[in-house]
């Protein structure tokens, strides 16, 4: 039992720090890759790349929510078994998505046209890695609470 929670706990851990690594990522890209390439039209604000940048951003947040969200709510079940379980729910649908994510990346570097990069497939599996261990030590820690 201990052992599972502190297993919880970890990948709860693991979960959190991938996303703040996923933000880093978007980050780091909108610095450093320009979107002057993308044509301005006539009468738009001066600041209009700040506020693209700002936009893409705030969208990354609000797409990283349910991982936010498992991440913490694991934490809190690693503490305190009893807590709610509905966050499995979201970390499997979570899971499913990384999952038939894979697809894309794959087909792209089996087609070898440089449509898929192998950098974006490990990202992708080792995120559903990450939620596949995290639903497993989650469902340990909901049956031996209960």
């Amino acid at each position: 039992m201990e052992q599972a929670r502190k297993n919880l706990k970890i990948s709860s851990m693991l979960v959190l720090l991938f996303v703040g690594l996923s933000l880093v990522q978007i980050v780091t890209e909108l610095i450093f890759v320009e979107l002057n390439a993308v044509p301005i039209p006539e009468g738009s604000p001066d600041n209009i790349l700040l506020i693209t940048k700002t936009f893409v951003i705030v969208i990354a947040l609000i797409l990283m929510l349910p991982k936010i969200y498992v991440g913490v709510k694991g934490l809190n079940v690693a503490k305190n078994p009893t807590a709610s379980k509905g966050h499995i729910i979201v970390a499997v649908i979570i899971f499913v998505l990384s999952i038939l994510s894979l697809i894309e990346p794959a087909m792209g570097i089996l087609k070898q046209d440089g449509s898929g990069s192998i950098s974006s497939l490990f990202n992708i599996l080792l995120e559903a890695i990450i939620y596949y261990e995290y639903i497993h030590y989650a469902r340990i820690v909901a049956k031996l609470s209960e």
